[in-house]
């Protein structure tokens, strides 16, 4: 147990103009009464730590003349006597007004004071991020340029300290014990290890095509999570030593109080997922996050956290935070009798694991919805777990969340494009926000969030940017819900279906838009592959202009003649006719196909793939998804090639108002990571699919050999 002394200070002071007669006066005589002005009015001073643990004793002390003492706790408990002294502890978390009252005579006077009470602080929290602090050094990773950026932090300054070049696709990083720094790299599938900060940097290899993306370290060793193959690497003495297989589409990684991983499925289909893995013996178990079924009002909507892309466990080893979107799956016209709109379709949510019984579960009462904004896509706790920071990829803000209330309790607006991590030091006072689209770090001093605090500084992460400025400007407006031309009230970005330029994997209720159930495609290679949509109603990239003025209560990125005279989207182009439109095309062309993991290390088709590739042929499946695009889909004299193959169903919908006669051919590239196919996600397989084609017959065998080929289509011609 902890003894801690609270000073209650009562000091009697005139005013500023009392003078004492003997300044010298040493009690040896007494005060000439003439000059004596009387009794001073009685005050209060009352001086209370901050932070208080549970059951630690606290000393409540005072010095006065007072005749009597009242020590309210805050907690409904009062502690009163003729004694300056108080003992006092509290068993429940909590912040309290401690509130001093003195009397003496007829005078009374108080002074108060809050003390917040928490839990011991028992682990250290240990999470992938895109930024992260180990002392006053940090680091953060800029993906596009194949960067791990070093820098100090010191009172209000960032000070850059190198930048060193990685493989490419860096997307997190870990600090281990000793110091070596850790940056998971996507794209070319592998982990890049720096000892120090002047240290040579080390590569290991992971698997081909395996996606990593999270990265702790843990127990002398590091973990990183293997996004296509669905499980974590085991990383120690620069080999890959195993890998487990965890949960689809790994994605997060953190380190849980028990020891254990937690790794979050990042994109949910019926439920949200995180798994807990214990690295010695391989055993996995689940955690789930609920589908919220309430129905929407102006400031909550029900629906399916997603986009899980941190798992956060605070420090005193209670509880988890999960930032994430919450997809409103459960409304549209067709599913029942709410349409979606601009503030229902997405909203950004934490959900919280807490200790039950040994095991975490879930505590879906505490699931926090943001209004006004759409993408909670990372986070950080304060040191005692009392507050959690929550970055809003989307609306460039940062919300400060009073874990202990259960409120918002302050907010950080205007920080650069797509916020997507955070970092904290250790005495709460600075925030390392990454604005990953602006190329930066921000410093904001967030010891006092009673005013709008402003970022102190800012360092650049990169030596030169490395896109093409039109394209940078494009994906800056892709992932962006702050611009009133993009959205209203910040709910709604491109990016909230389509992170990174992929699927979210839901299936939309698109009714009232005249369309109907849809599923939400990757926008891989889409730009140069005809009309998009699977019902062919765009021509252009630039055509989702008409989405962002009807579904994300955006004004537009045309001027409202030129939109009157593009309005049909099938008609006159609106390519040429503004930059930032053509700028968000520039950035979806430039949208590539990621590699697939069925392939063979050089990239070559395994033999039950070539063996498939026939079977395509002889099925006639290329009479529609042909070409090196695996699609015939086409405007042919402005009319868009559609097929009906026994798939339209009541929740089909329709098309531009009219009825849906068909479907555009969707490209078979990048069937691998997706889970759910068809227009209305209704097959869970890729043989269920090729079985719901009317008129297509594959036996078992062929269709095993049939799917390994699918499996291994991605963008590469054969």
């Amino acid at each position: 147990m902890r003894f801690w002394v609270l000073t209650l200070l009562l000091v009697a002071c005139g005013d500023d103009d009392v003078t004492l007669v003997d300044g010298g006066f040493d009690g040896s005589a007494p005060v000439d009464a003439s000059t004596d002005a009387g009794p001073l009015p009685l005050e209060a001073s009352l001086q209370v730590p901050p932070y208080v643990e549970v059951g630690d004793t606290v000393v409540l002390s005072s010095r006065s003349d007072a005749e009597s003492f009242r020590f309210e706790l805050g907690d409904g408990r009062v502690v009163e006597g003729t004694d300056a002294f108080a003992e006092a502890s509290w068993s429940t978390v909590g912040r309290y007004t401690v509130r001093l009252v003195v009397r003496r005579g007829d005078e009374e006077a108080t002074a108060r004071a809050l003390v917040t009470v928490t839990l011991p602080r028992t682990h250290e929290p240990r999470q992938s991020s895109t930024v992260g602090l180990r002392g006053t050094l940090g680091a953060v990773v800029a993906t596009d340029a194949n960067v791990v950026t070093l820098f100090r932090v010191g009172d209000g300054t960032l000070e850059l300290v190198r930048r060193v070049a990685t493989p490419a696709g860096p997307r997190t990083l870990a600090f281990a014990d000793d110091g070596t720094l850790a940056v998971a790299c996507q794209d070319e599938a592998s982990l890049l290890l720096l000892e120090n900060e002047s240290a040579s940097p080390r590569v290991i290899a992971l698997p081909p095509a395996s996606r990593p993306f999270g990265v702790v370290a843990h127990d002398g060793g590091f973990y990183v999570s293997l996004q296509a193959l669905g499980s974590v690497a085991e990383v120690r003495d620069d080999a890959v030593l195993r890998a487990h297989e965890v949960v689809p589409d790994a994605r997060g990684v953190a380190v849980t109080p028990d020891g254990r991983l937690a790794v979050t499925r990042w994109r949910s289909l019926d439920e949200g997922r995180v798994a807990l893995l214990t690295p010695s013996t391989g055993e996995v178990e689940h955690v789930t996050l609920a589908f919220d079924p309430q129905p929407s009002n102006d400031s909550e909507s029900g629906g399916l956290p997603s986009y899980l892309e941190q798992v956060l466990f605070d420090p005193t080893g209670t509880e988890a935070a999960i930032p994430s979107t919450q997809a409103n799956l459960g409304e549209g016209t067709f599913r029942s009798e709410y349409p979606l709109s601009f503030e229902t379709s997405v909203r950004a949510v934490v959900s919280f694991l807490e200790t039950r019984d040994d095991a975490f579960v879930e505590r879906f009462a505490r699931r926090k919805q943001f209004d006004n904004r759409g993408f909670a896509a990372a986070g950080v706790y304060s040191a005692r777990g009392d507050y959690l920071y929550v970055a809003d990829r989307g609306h460039r803000a940062v919300e400060r969340l009073d874990v202990i209330n259960r409120t918002q309790s302050g907010s950080l607006l205007g920080t650069g494009y797509a916020p997507d991590g955070l970092a904290l030091s250790a005495d709460d006072r600075w925030l390392v926000v990454h604005a990953s689209l602006d190329r930066r770090v921000e410093l904001w001093d967030v010891s006092d969030l009673s005013g709008l605090p402003r970022a102190t500084t800012t360092l650049t992460t990169v030596a030169e940017e490395p896109l093409d400025a039109q394209v940078l400007r494009g994906k800056q407006l892709f992932g962006d819900a702050v611009d009133p031309r993009l959205a209203r009230d910040g709910y709604l970005a491109c990016a909230h279906c389509h992170l990174d330029g992929d699927s979210d994997h839901h299936v939309w209720d698109f009714t009232d838009r005249g369309e109907g159930l849809r599923r939400t495609p990757p926008l891989f290679a889409r730009a140069s592959q005809g009309p998009l949509h699977w019902s062919a109603n765009f021509d252009e990239v630039q055509d989702f202009e008409n989405d962002i003025r009807a579904h994300f209560g955006g004004t537009g990125l045309l001027d409202d003649v030129d939109f009157a005279a593009t309005e049909a989207t099938l008609g006159a182009p609106k390519a040429g006719r503004s930059a930032d439109l053509d700028a968000l095309a520039a950035y979806v062309a430039t949208l590539a196909e990621p590699r697939s993991p069925f392939r063979a290390a050089d990239g070559s088709l395994p033999d039950d793939a070539r063996r498939g590739r026939t079977v395509f042929v002889d099925a006639g499946c290329g009479s529609c998804h042909a070409g090196a695009q695996l699609t015939d889909s086409a405007l042919v004299d402005g009319t868009p090639v559609l097929h009906d193959v026994g798939t339209l169903t009541a929740a089909s919908g329709g098309r531009l108002g009219g009825p849906l006669a068909g479907l555009d051919t969707p490209t078979l590239h990048g069937l691998w990571h997706q889970p759910r196919f068809l227009h209305d996600g209704s097959a869970d397989t890729i043989e269920a699919a090729v079985r719901a084609h009317e008129g297509v017959s594959v036996d078992e065998a062929a269709m095993a050999d049939l799917v390994a080929y699918l499996q291994c289509l991605d963008g590469r011609v054969d």
